[in-house]
């Protein structure tokens, strides 16, 4: 028996191949990660973040979780029909053409799904063949939103174990027209997870596919790719206190989410309880946390009291210094600096050499300092909020061309 199921595994991950899902999923991933470097080199000439960083310590979270949901729905006997799988992966497909990962929440995903399920069968009835009108009836509601709250776990634990210097920095115009600095909190990940499948749902699309019985039912197993994403913008706290505060409330909703699922149970229409929360709750989290950072000043904007270390970039001399997202640079080479270019200035006063004064979150001063080598960074890879590099080059074309006679 135990050679039967690891023969079926192995089947159901080369299962994962035939779902045009899986491809789109690598495509949209490397397409938002080019888009994103794109307006990185806009905002402040240089790419800050190498390509695919939008999964950057996702695929341990994502494997893991996976396993977890997998034995879940192959132990508790959660089936799926084919027809259900590809409504899925087109729900999805459709709410990527965002290219927003905000969309992509098991939530939304799910739960527009969910409502597919009640009402596509009947407005499609006559048009296509039983076995899609069948497949579409006879899915596992309760199944299907327990695996929904799993998930929405899943999403709470990608927020909160965003650590500080991952997020993604951006310039944009404040209400007072001067150029502030942002963050987009944002992760998308692939959770493959098996589910069983009807034995005849392969069979009647590739005949010669394999299958096993239990108690006189057959079943294949199939590895389904996931694509879960989330993106929220900060501009007015601690990037990384954002995410902990956002983690916490989905986390909240993915428990809320479970029990009242599995109350669908005993009472199935807790099932479509168990979505419209999960959909106003995750809607409701977004909008409570936009509201609460319209209340704040922009963090990440220009001082008399030094300069705002908006980012930092990977590999430079500023994050060999420790220097965190958030704080405060006040003096650099002994000189008080309160922007970018006399940042630059103090700096170049010593080109072997520099130390720097900084005030951390709890108000504390710290220094930190270090030699100057060829090639490094020449603002030690700190990024600023100050005029986008596009906007400011743009500028000092038009004066050459005005001066060129």
């Amino acid at each position: 028996m135990v050679e039967v199921w690891f023969v079926e595994i192995a089947r159901g991950i080369g299962k994962m191949f035939l779902n045009p899902l899986f491809y789109w999923a690598l495509l949209f991933a490397l397409l938002i990660s080019l888009k994103r470097i794109k307006r990185e080199r806009e905002n402040f000439g240089t790419k800050v973040f190498n390509i695919l960083t939008e999964m950057k310590r996702t695929w341990l979270v994502s494997l893991l979780g996976g396993m977890v949901i997998s034995l879940l729905a192959i132990g508790v006997g959660i089936v799926w029909t084919i027809p259900l799988i590809v409504l899925l992966a087109l729900v999805t497909l459709v709410l990527s053409l965002s290219f927003k990962c905000m969309w992509l929440s098991p939530a939304y995903t799910f739960g527009i799904t969910f409502f597919l399920l009640l009402f596509l069968p009947k407005l499609i009835a006559g048009n296509v063949s039983t076995f899609w009108i069948e497949g579409l009836e006879s899915a596992n509601l309760s199944g299907f939103t327990l695996l929904l709250g799993m998930f929405i776990l899943i999403e709470s634990y990608l927020l909160l174990s965003f650590k500080r210097n991952e997020t993604f920095p951006e310039l944009v115009k404040g209400n007072r027209g001067k150029w502030v600095g942002q963050h987009r909190l944002k992760k998308l990940a692939i959770i493959p997870f098996f589910v069983l499948i009807p034995g005849n749902a392969i069979e009647s699309i590739i005949p010669w596919w394999p299958y096993f019985t239990i108690h006189e039912e057959s079943y294949q197993v199939m590895l389904i790719p996931m694509l879960t994403g989330f993106e929220f913008v900060v501009q007015g706290s601690k990037p990384i206190r954002a995410a902990k505060n956002i983690g916490r409330y989905v986390f909240l909703l993915g428990l809320i989410t479970i029990v009242i699922a599995l109350s669908s149970v005993y009472v199935s229409i807790f099932s479509m309880v168990a979505v419209v929360v999960a959909l106003l709750g995750r809607e409701f989290i977004a909008l409570k946390h936009r509201l609460e950072d319209q209340k704040h000043q922009p963090l990440f904007s220009p001082t008399l009291s030094g300069v705002t270390v908006l980012g930092i970039i990977p590999g430079t001399p500023a994050e060999r210094l420790g220097l965190m997202i958030g704080e405060k640079v006040e003096k650099v080479n002994g000189k008080l600096v309160t922007n970018e270019k006399e940042f630059y200035e103090a700096l170049q006063e010593n080109s072997a050499f520099c130390k720097l004064e900084i005030r951390d979150d709890m108000g504390e001063l710290k220094f930190a300092q270090r030699a100057m080598y060829q090639g490094d960074h020449h603002e030690l890879g700190i990024l600023f909020a100050k005029e986008q590099y596009k906007r400011k080059k743009k500028k000092s074309e038009l004066e050459k061309e005005k001066q060129t006679p």
